[in-house]
């Protein structure tokens, strides 16, 4: 049996750093999603990742599902979905939301699945948490079948303004991990590549509507404002054409992939 390497080290101190951040983070996402106006965006955000589900797919993945808020969307539009996350206090909240579905603690870095065993596999915004993003993203390609899915959500750093933003965000508040930062486009379609993904589509997602819907224990202004449910429709509406129009679509906060495993990788 070969030794530990230096990077099974720097995972395991990782997932235990990551387990303290989201057991004190569990109340602020039930908090972030009581709000209308931010359901409004967090459903249509799961909408746009559902929507690029294959017909027919049966058994589905949402790795680091957190408190189950797209969980509870997904099974809705795809029973039988399984739901993994690090956090034992984030499960807790989820299975309130989605009770019956099957929730598994585990180490996204560690799949606790046999081979080939899902169509789909989900990742909204887990990528991000682990440090080995290559081998992150070869365990998602380890349990898709040979006709599967990765559907990913990350934190889009092409914008240099965004990317200071996060990084100065991530080192001043407790509730980030400065580990935990965004990719560039290109960046992560190379991880992607290099853990044996051929990535077919790539797309950038939420401007307004995640900046003032998205995340009220952040930055609750709408909070205030009458008509607050009618404001983030238009704003989604207006992220929608800003980020598919070339140039500025740079100022998207998210960037959605999907891959499928390359044939003989």
């Amino acid at each position: 049996m070969s030794a530990p390497s230096s990077q099974d080290g720097v995972s395991d101190q990782n997932a235990l750093a990551q387990i303290e951040l989201h057991k004190a983070l569990a109340p602020r996402y039930a908090y972030r999603y009581s709000f209308e106006f931010s359901r409004l965006f967090q459903q249509d955000w799961h909408a746009e990742m559902i929507s690029h589900v294959p017909a027919g797919a049966k058994h589905i993945l949402d790795l680091g599902c957190g408190t189950g808020f797209f969980l509870a969307e997904l099974e809705e539009k795809h029973p039988g979905s399984v739901g993994l996350d690090i956090s034992h206090e984030m499960l807790k909240v989820s299975d309130q939301y989605v009770p019956g579905v099957r929730l598994v603690t585990g180490d996204a870095e560690r799949l606790p699945f046999q081979k080939g065993r899902f169509d789909v596999v989900f990742c909204k915004g887990s990528l991000h948490h682990t440090r080995d993003h290559v081998a992150f993203l070869k365990n998602c390609r380890e349990v898709l079948g040979p006709d599967g899915k990765l559907i990913m959500s990350e934190p889009c750093n092409d914008n240099p303004i965004i990317r200071a933003a996060r990084a100065i965000l991530y080192k001043k508040s407790q509730h980030f991990d400065v580990g935990d930062q965004g990719f560039t486009k290109a960046g992560i379609i190379s991880l992607c590549e290099q853990a044996g993904f051929e990535v077919t589509l790539v797309k950038k997602y939420g401007i307004l509507a995640y900046t003032f819907a998205g995340f009220p224990d952040h930055l609750g202004i709408l909070r205030y404002i009458p008509g607050n449910a009618l404001i983030t429709k238009l704003f989604i509406g207006l992220d929608r054409l800003l980020c598919a129009t070339p140039v500025l679509n740079l100022l998207g906060f998210h960037i959605v992939i999907v891959g499928k495993p390359k044939v003989g990788a």
